[in-house]
């Protein structure tokens, strides 16, 4: 092969591995908000505020803002970034401070890359790292605020770590320590850096190496955990070791999680296969990681190259992750970790198994292997968009009904926590906005004026229990803008609450056996905590409806009465 050819194969693969890319960051400037989620209030509003308010600098007080306990972590490097953004912009901007995090990303499918060219992989794994890495399954990680520069980068920073730490070199030694450090002060599952850096010194018998190692990057990590204290609400490690078998459950679905097929299945059906993925997945690290071990220890030994070290501490430290958040939720029950916050990484953990795998191919078998995961890959990306469209769309409207509420009637609907927190959250988010670090926004998408329709708009309201008010509707049909559907809004002569509401969206198989192609179904449901209600009010029911510019404001022939020990809902 003509080095002219190869060269144009290798530019049509990094054009074609930059799709996603393009599409990932297309859907994030479309949809990412400046508002607030909720421990986005304590982590990075209440710190930059309190830099902010610093009449003076100080290094102790500095250091005690950025080194306050976030539940049951310390996010040193999260703060930090939030304050470097207040005096590069003025103000505290969300947007930015996620996007600047979501960058690692790029940094991992660098160190990916690296792993390809190293072992002499097919390059169109490249394109099916893209396609896996960059996709919307976990909306959650990349449109919370806060957790690009905790959840992401600490992988980035742990992983690029153990890439400097396959160099005999001094040079690369300190390199690698130092990015340990970030990796360490980005989250607490940073601090498995330590383990994880040491076996891999000592697979590559640098016994002194080994013992900087332990002495440097330990006693970063006892500083980190001193007076850390796990949160009331969270169940104790003991009590949760108590339960093997939930343990070991988490522990697969974890693994697992690239093979979530979401609401495509039924319940049983989903986790049996999200816990038969991980499975399999589990067995090939451990058959494979026991051959490395064993192999580095033998008489002889063997040299390991930079690759290897690369995808083996990556593995090493991302098990050693999965198997301590298992030990620390197992009791919250496999829910915990079905959720959009951590499949980001499923994803990475899939990807460096596929790269191992591949490593043990010989060429003939990794062009049917590339292949079959380039397809693969393809179809979890479109699947992705499909799938997980709808709730982004929903998480965009309820950021901003939420700032909105909190603005006018001190509530966070979709936050129960809050009522328990309000005085707190209040007081930081009112300091905030008094000092100029974060400004609400200048306006709503979903307020007037509207236009005045005939008719009453067909909606059920119902009170469950008697705590929530439920809103649904049966028929009515949305377009597919961010900003278009139907609001709830309850009105009152002292009160005004805006409600998103939830669309009813086709399934996979209706959607693709459908003749319209539509992909918003009929219907949509909406609820409100009684809470949020003030007492001695009638609030009337009405229906906002958002197609492009036009704003139609309908009647329904409900009222919601409140009193302070009830609430009952009027069919007029």
């Amino acid at each position: 092969m003509s080095e002219a050819f190869s060269g144009k194969i290798n530019r049509e693969i990094f054009s074609l591995s930059a799709i996603p890319i393009l599409i990932f960051f297309f859907t994030f400037f479309h949809f990412i908000s400046n508002i607030p989620f909720q421990d986005d209030y304590d982590a990075l509003l209440e710190p930059v505020t309190k830099f902010k308010q610093m009449s003076a600098f100080s290094w102790s007080e500095f250091l005690q803002i950025i080194w306050t306990q976030d539940d049951e972590r310390r996010i040193v490097i999260d703060r930090i970034a939030a304050i470097f953004i207040y005096l590069l912009t003025g103000q505290l901007d969300l947007r930015l401070h996620a996007f600047l995090g979501l960058l690692s990303l790029l940094g991992i499918l660098y160190l990916i890359y690296t792993i390809i060219k190293g072992a002499r992989l097919p390059l169109s794994l490249i394109i099916t790292s893209s396609l896996l890495l960059f996709q919307i399954q976990y909306y959650e990680t990349i449109f919370w605020a806060m957790i690009p520069f905790q959840h992401i980068i600490v992988y980035f920073f742990a992983i690029l770590s153990f890439y400097f730490l396959s160099s005999p070199t001094t040079k690369y030694l300190v390199l690698s320590l130092i990015v340990a450090v970030l990796a360490t002060l980005s989250d607490v599952s940073g601090i498995f850096v330590l383990p994880v850096g040491a076996l891999l010194l000592l697979l590559q018998h640098r016994w002194k190496h080994s013992l900087i190692w332990v002495l440097i990057i330990g006693s970063i990590v006892a500083l980190y955990s001193y007076n850390l204290t796990i949160p009331a609400f969270r169940p104790k490690p003991l009590d949760n070791l108590q339960h093997p078998d939930l343990v070991l459950t988490i522990l697969l679905a974890f693994s697992g999680l690239s093979a979530d097929a979401s609401t495509a299945l039924p319940s049983s059906m989903r986790i049996g296969l999200i816990v038969l993925a991980g499975a399999g997945l589990w067995i090939i690290v451990a058959y494979y990681g026991f051959k490395l071990i064993r192999s580095a220890f033998d008489r002889s030994g063997r040299p390991f190259v930079r690759w290897e070290i690369t995808l083996w501490g990556g593995l090493f430290h991302l098990g050693i992750t999965m198997l301590a958040f298992s030990i620390g939720r197992a009791l919250d029950g496999i829910d915990a970790v079905l959720i959009s916050r951590y499949k980001h990484i499923g994803f990475i953990w899939l990807i460096l198994i596929i790269l191992l795998i591949s490593s043990k191919f010989t060429v003939k078998q990794n062009k049917l292997f590339s292949k079959a995961w380039l397809v693969v890959s393809f179809f979890i990306f479109l699947f992705s968009y499909f799938q997980y469209l709808a709730p982004l769309d929903y998480y965009y409207k309820e950021r901003y009904t939420d700032i909105y509420e909190w603005q006018y009637n001190r509530s966070i609907p979709s936050t129960p926590i809050y009522l328990n927190l309000r005085s707190v959250v209040d007081t930081v988010t009112v300091r905030a906005i008094r000092t100029g670090v974060y400004h609400l926004p200048d306006h709503y998408f979903f307020e007037g004026p509207y236009q005045q329709t005939s008719g009453l708009f067909p909606l059920l309201v119902d009170q469950v229990g008697k705590h929530t008010v439920t809103f649904k509707n049966d028929s009515f049909i949305r377009n597919i803008d961010k900003v278009d559907g139907a609001y709830i809004m309850l009105k009152s002569s002292k009160q005004q609450h805006i409600i998103p509401t939830k669309q009813s969206r086709y399934s996979l198989k209706s959607f693709l056996l459908s003749s319209d192609g539509d992909y918003y179904a009929r219907g949509f449901t909406a609820n409100i905590a009684t809470a949020y209600l003030l007492d001695d009010q009638i609030y009337v029911v009405y229906v906002i409806v958002i197609k492009g510019t036009k704003k139609q404001l309908y009647a329904t022939n409900y009222q919601i009465q409140s009193t302070a020990n009830s609430v009952k809902v009027i069919d007029l």
